[in-house]
């Protein structure tokens, strides 16, 4: 699986508040980038999330519970995690 990158998410975050609306910018980048890792975390070696649903929801959840954005956050978040989700669904 292929994770989404930092410019990947900034593409998307713009493309949702020029459809949609709202206020562009970064609130906090490191708050990002931690929401962007929590679907790859590990435990001893373990994998937190190990299916697709579970690393999509991680994924979605930080997006949205970090606020890394100045706006859109929820939807940036549900975007992501239905990205994840129709990418990868038919593939595992």
């Amino acid at each position: 699986m292929r994770y989404l990158t930092l410019n990947e998410v900034l593409i998307l975050h713009r493309r949702i508040i020029e459809e949609s609306g709202g206020t562009a910018g970064i609130r906090d980048l490191s708050m990002l980038e931690s929401a962007l890792a929590q679907p790859r975390q590990t435990f001893s070696g373990i994998d937190l999330y190990p299916t697709l649903v579970e690393k999509a929801a991680a994924l979605g959840f930080s997006l949205i519970k970090n606020h890394p954005f100045v706006d859109g956050n929820k939807r940036v978040g549900h975007a992501a995690l239905w990205w994840v989700l129709k990418r990868y669904s038919n593939k595992e």
